[in-house]
């Protein structure tokens, strides 16, 4: 993070000679290997994966960084050989490949080295690779790659050790520093650590791991905050002094606070001009200034997260020119919120997609966009997001912990203390997606009429807002249509109205509500004398969950939130329903130590003369599910999935 990594100082005494450093090693004459049984009908398998990070002096550059890195990986049949059969190995500007060498061992033996000049370097989205094809491979070869790359120290690292498609049977990381400069390593998640040594001028520290199983994409789950990873940071310069340990949480406070609150006469100045085209009443509570403030830059500002110009951080250029990096938007939103005296605090969030922060490793590495905290109100705002507005924020940043900035005066000096604290999420009565429809046959009962009515509610309605107030006018006909027509499968809709697009709307929570007409044959059939009418249709498309392996990912979901559908369908005269029980479902599931139900789907009806009335009620009351939980969890999900399913057969009294 620029804002961060602009103040980090460099303590470090001049580094001596280093003894022999441990090395990734290239066998000269490689031999076949055999998979372990648990993972011989696997497609391939990482046989080792082996990564070393050294801290080396360059004469001329100083401390820098080499990373060497090895793979040896079997595959075991055609879509293995698929999978390996192409190489890309990432680059950064920033880096400079010292060495790159692959090969291909085939079952009988027989070693096809890769020739030097067809290892190629290309770009694609963007990005650039090593790129390079093995030769001589076929099913049951091992493929054999090793890459050397030096670029600038830094002291904050990640290396994740888990696939989505690939095992491991050995895995192996290796950090050596020179011997004054103690780093804390830790492996998350079954990665293990062995205690540093020192070896001549050398500190080695070493993270395993075996027999890594694959953890593929499962619905409603998130791997990477469950990967096995490791993660180091420097902690002491020992000959500096032993007890004093570096780039703290605090420390990253103090830094990022005195960035960000440290305005110049010019710049307060400026700010001052700036807030004059800012209409708020003087008797405006903090929430209200918080909402319309939040408002005004988001809409005034134009911001990118790259910059947009060698100016976009500086407040006084930003006002005039109304463009701003993310940085420099979030420092004016600090100077606009003191003058208007709104109690603020920086909060840097873990996030339920992403590797968490963790309160014992400083890992400035994954500290990245911010949040404000207003204590006064307990809620978050998002500077960054232009999407979502307060009290909301991105779903998967709540229901965490976060690093909180909290701002101090010692005597006449300012400046931050880092703690770690809740960032709560909103609760699931906020946030819904809610329907009610009316069907009714035409006068020639060759169709169904719809009065469809979707009524949004918090992150129901923070996720489409956006669309509303960033999508081109000409478009948000065909915007509304698509919404509308999942209810009846039908482009002839008339009388569409919406209502409560602002993205102001979501602080008073007002529901975004999307209405039409729709007239449809596509849920009506004809069977004889009967007539079969596909009420279950109605709720749109629902998903069915399966899981045929055993489910490896805790149950994750964005946000707690209900669905309540009400259905009324108008039973033309003379017609009598059959199967009107068939819409009764209960499927829920309780809290064992307190009874309270954590999630449900619940249909009931009734049917009055000819007015037959569907409620459905869905729910889901927590953010993450236990793996214990998955049959109750797809019990609950393939419901709205059976209901899709349910035909109303009707007949002639």
């Amino acid at each position: 993070m620029k804002s961060i990594c602009s103040v980090l100082t460099l303590l470090f005494l001049s580094i001596g000679a280093m003894a022999q450093a441990p090395s990734v090693d290239w066998v000269p004459n490689p031999v076949v290997h055999k998979v372990k049984p648990a993972f011989a009908n696997e497609s391939a398998v990482v046989l080792e994966d082996k990564r070393l990070h050294q801290y080396v002096n360059d004469e001329k550059k100083g401390l820098m960084m080499v990373i060497s890195n090895r793979k040896l990986v079997k595959v075991n049949d055609d879509k293995g050989v698929e999978m390996f059969n192409k190489i890309y190995i990432p680059m950064s500007a920033q880096a400079t490949m010292l060495e790159v060498k692959a090969r291909t061992i085939q079952p009988n033996g027989k070693v096809v080295d890769l020739p030097a000049n067809k290892i190629f370097e290309v770009e694609e989205e963007g990005r650039k690779y090593k790129k390079f094809a093995l030769e001589g491979v076929e099913k049951g070869s091992e493929i054999e790659y090793y890459y050397k790359l030096q670029k600038n120290a830094y002291f904050f690292g990640v290396e994740m050790f888990q696939s989505s498609s690939t095992p491991c049977q050995d895995a192996e990381f290796t950090l050596t520093t020179p011997e004054y400069l103690s780093f804390s390593v830790k492996g998350y998640n079954g990665m293990a650590v062995k205690k540093d040594t020192v070896q001549g001028e050398q500190r080695i520290t070493t993270a395993y791991a075996k027999d890594i199983l694959a953890v593929e994409d499962e619905k409603y789950g998130e791997r990477e905050p469950y990967a096995k990873n490791v993660q180091y940071k420097l902690s002491y310069n020992l000959s500096k002094d032993r007890k004093v340990r570096l780039f703290t949480w605090n420390e990253l406070a103090k830094n990022v606070y005195n960035n960000t609150t440290d305005f110049t006469e010019k710049e307060s100045k400026a700010v001052d001009g700036f807030l004059k085209q800012f209409k708020i009443s003087e008797s405006a509570s903090e929430e209200e200034k918080i909402v319309a403030l939040e408002d005004f830059l988001k809409t005034t500002i134009n911001a990118d997260k790259e910059g947009i110009g060698e100016d976009a951080d500086k407040i006084e250029k930003i006002v005039k020119s109304k463009v701003a990096s993310n940085e420099g938007l979030n420092k004016l939103f600090i100077a606009c919120m003191d003058k208007l005296k709104i109690n603020w605090q920086l909060v840097y969030p873990s996030k339920r997609n992403e590797l968490p922060l963790d309160e014992e490793l400083e890992n400035f590495r994954l500290v990245d966009e911010p949040l404000f905290y207003f204590p006064g109100t307990g809620n978050f705002l998002e500077p960054d997001n232009p999407g979502f507005r307060y009290p909301f924020i991105q779903p998967y940043w709540a229901g965490t912990r976060g690093l909180f900035l909290k701002g101090t005066t010692i005597g006449t000096f300012k400046t931050a203390l880092a703690s770690f604290d809740d960032i709560p999420m909103q609760p699931y009565e906020k946030s819904a997606h809610n329907m009610e429809v009316v069907v009714k046959f035409n006068a020639d009962m060759d169709s169904l009429e719809f009065h469809s009515k979707q009524i949004l509610l918090g992150y129901g309605a923070a996720n489409l807002r956006p669309a509303y107030n960033f999508t081109a006018k000409d478009k948000l006909e065909d915007l509304n249509k698509i919404i509308i027509k999942s209810v009846a499968k039908s482009d002839n809709i008339k009388n569409i109205k919406v209502q409560n697009t602002a993205m102001t709307d979501g602080f008073l929570n007002k529901p975004l509500t999307i209405e039409g007409d729709i007239t449809s044959a596509e849920l009506l059939e004809v069977a004889g004398k009967r007539l079969l009418v596909k009420i279950g249709d109605v709720i749109g498309p629902q998903e069915q969950m399966y899981q045929e392996k055993p489910r490896q990912l805790p149950l994750i979901l964005e946000y707690p939130h209900a669905l309540d559908r009400d259905i009324t369908f108008i039973v033309p005269d003379g017609y009598q329903i059959k199967n009107v029980t068939d819409l009764a479902m209960n499927i829920t599931d309780k809290d064992k130590s307190t009874g309270n139900e954590t999630m449900g789907f619940i249909s009931t009806y009734t049917l009055n003369g000819n007015q037959l009335k569907i409620k459905l009620h869905e729910f889901y009351k927590q953010i993450e599910y236990p793996i214990t939980m998955i049959d109750e969890f797809k019990k609950v999900i393939n419901a709205s999935a059976d209901f899709n399913k349910i035909v109303l057969i009707l007949e002639k009294k």
